[in-house]
């Protein structure tokens, strides 16, 4: 009687160029099988992975190019296109072939906000990343390569693959060996869920009514004000997620730029309330933001600052700050998914905190021009007659706040440096 094989699986191999090359030799092959899963039938899922090297133009070739562009064009001089000795700035590239089950769960993509997120269990391209990125993290531990660890965001964006499947090896009598090999047919590319070409700018054009809040932040940059390095910190958090991919970065910046935003707030508040630097020194100490934060923001500006249940106040503590204590504190990388929610509950956080300082404007009027603003305010339609009173007839006669309140904030962690 005829042996028939199992059904022959489906495959997909993706053709994935490294963000950076690997010290790894040209065809090293590295496979890895996983558990059992009943859905799949008897067909383990696995990946098998190849690094291919290859030299092309590299971006100092193009980085350079671009140099000898804009000085002949400043000095006037011609082009001579022999400024640069081609050979001397190739660049090395690594490409994986990335092999696995072309098992995709045809409605994963509607149950997730972004292609990066579906499992990989139920993925065969964020299979095939994870498992690069895994290898990547034992290799460069096993070697101590300060290597880049690939992320979605940091590959792509556009990836060429192939479908096939394992066609079953047969004797000269027509029975099945037991073997398998792979046969590729159709295949295509894949447009990747970002827009990372790193040749192109990211952001906005600067246009002309952009120039006068440029200037504005560059005197808060010029002042130290912490308000621009919360800020500052929170788009460093963006650029580590979408642009960077590293998702522990985006973790701990997110709780950076949240702990800035705090206590540079709180900070002001003091400042406005008439304290002494020497009287709340201690309120500022190390370690102690959780417990400054809901006990000392109510009392100033109202709300509900518990840090447990839900509201944006204990999301964030939930979903960033414990977060980030355990990819600080014990070595965990974080989902891309958690990073999203870290840095969704930071942006809450500070929405929440603006919101509770308009509502308290009479009694911080200073604090709320300072961070709020008059467009701030108009913009949330809390323009009152107060406040245009305030700037109109107080305002102008004080001193600068910003010095103000960065002497007194100097002031205050002088004390809380002696008091240690």
């Amino acid at each position: 009687m005829k042996q028939e094989p199992i059904p022959s699986p489906r495959l997909v191999r993706f053709f994935i160029t490294l963000p950076e090359p690997l010290a790894i030799p040209d065809g090293y092959a590295w496979h890895n099988s996983y558990k059992h899963d009943p859905t799949q039938g008897s067909i383990q899922q696995f990946v098998n992975l190849v690094f291919m090297n290859s030299d092309g133009i590299s971006r100092q070739r193009g980085s350079m190019t671009a140099t000898f562009e804009a000085f002949n064009r400043v000095t006037n001089k011609p082009d001579t296109g022999d400024t640069l000795d081609t050979d001397a700035v190739t660049g090395q590239y690594t490409t994986v072939v990335a092999t696995t089950l072309e098992d995709r769960v045809p409605d994963a993509a509607s149950q997730w906000n972004s292609p990066q997120d579906i499992p990989a269990a139920h993925d065969p391209l964020n299979r095939c990343i994870e498992e690069i990125a895994q290898f990547t993290r034992s290799y460069r531990a096993a070697l101590e390569a300060p290597c880049l660890v690939p992320t979605y965001e940091k590959i792509g964006p556009i990836i060429p693959f192939q479908t096939g499947s394992f066609a079953p090896v047969v004797d000269e009598s027509g029975r099945w060996t037991g073997f398998r090999v792979s046969e590729w047919d159709g295949g295509g590319t894949l447009m990747l869920d970002h827009t990372n070409f790193s040749d192109f700018p990211a952001g906005n054009e600067i246009k002309p009514e952009h120039e006068g809040r440029i200037g504005y932040y560059r005197d808060m940059l010029e002042a130290e004000n912490p308000l621009f390095l919360w800020k500052e910190r929170f788009i460093e958090a963006r650029a580590a997620l979408y642009r960077e991919g590293k998702y522990g970065t985006a973790v701990t910046l997110s709780n950076t730029a949240s702990e800035v935003l705090l206590d540079s707030l709180l900070a002001l508040l003091y400042w406005e309330s008439g304290k002494t630097p020497d009287e709340v020194a201690e309120v500022f100490a190390e370690g102690r933001l959780a417990r400054r934060v809901k006990s000392k923001f109510s009392e100033l500006l109202g709300g509900t600052w518990s840090l447990d249940g839900t509201g944006p106040v204990a999301d964030w503590f939930h979903k960033c700050y414990r977060l980030r204590h355990r990819v600080v504190h014990g070595g965990y990388s974080p989902t891309r998914l958690e990073a999203q929610a870290a840095m969704d509950v930071t942006f809450s956080l500070s929405m929440y905190c603006w919101d509770r300082l308009v509502e308290r404007r009479r009694k911080f009027p200073r604090t709320t021009l300072m961070v709020i603003a008059e467009e701030g305010l108009r913009t949330r339609g809390n323009w009152c007659r107060f406040m245009r009173d305030f700037v109109r007839d107080v305002a102008p006669v004080e001193p600068s706040w910003r010095e103000a309140s960065r002497a007194w904030r100097n002031d205050m962690y002088d004390a809380l440096l002696t008091g240690e």
